[in-house]
């Protein structure tokens, strides 16, 4: 890839890149645990280091891409529209814009058109999945208790 090459939008592994990228993600994740170090050469045989967090970034794409995915890197600060936070969210637009106006993702108006940042979109998707699972924690108890759970249950 040259220099002035760019990845605008989501990259997926071809079917002959699939097995490949299983072995490197394997081996990447293998290695995420542990301190090993992975160096890179370039054109002059220059060998250089990769930054854990680079190593940690790396190893979550091969993952992705390894199960089929495709993948797209997005700064943290990126600016979505709300299509796109709802495809993020796994809602329907119009229920997106009914959490933006209730206050529960903040948004800012660029003309006429609502955006809405990255950071702000994983923070709530992080406290809406917290909440599920609090809520689903407390619906295994009250049926523990109420004797509808069976914890041993083969079905």
């Amino acid at each position: 890839m040259a220099a002035t090459d760019v990845v605008s939008g989501p990259v997926a592994a071809s079917p002959e890149e699939v097995s490949q990228i299983r072995l490197l993600s394997d081996a990447l994740s293998g290695d995420a645990a542990r301190e090993v170090r992975y160096f890179l050469s370039d054109s002059t045989g220059r060998k250089l280091e990769l930054p854990r967090s680079v190593f940690l970034v790396l190893a979550a794409v091969a993952r992705e891409m390894a199960l089929g995915h495709s993948v797209a890197i997005l700064h943290y600060d990126h600016e979505l529209t709300t299509q796109q936070a709802a495809e993020i969210l796994n809602v329907s637009r119009p229920f997106l814009i009914r959490l933006l106006e209730e206050g529960k993702i903040p948004f800012h108006m660029v003309g006429t058109h609502r955006r809405i940042r990255m950071r702000d979109l994983l923070e709530y998707k992080k406290r809406r999945d917290s909440m599920r699972r609090e809520t689903l924690k407390e619906l295994q108890r009250v049926s523990e208790a109420l004797g509808l759970y069976d914890q041993d249950s083969t079905e």
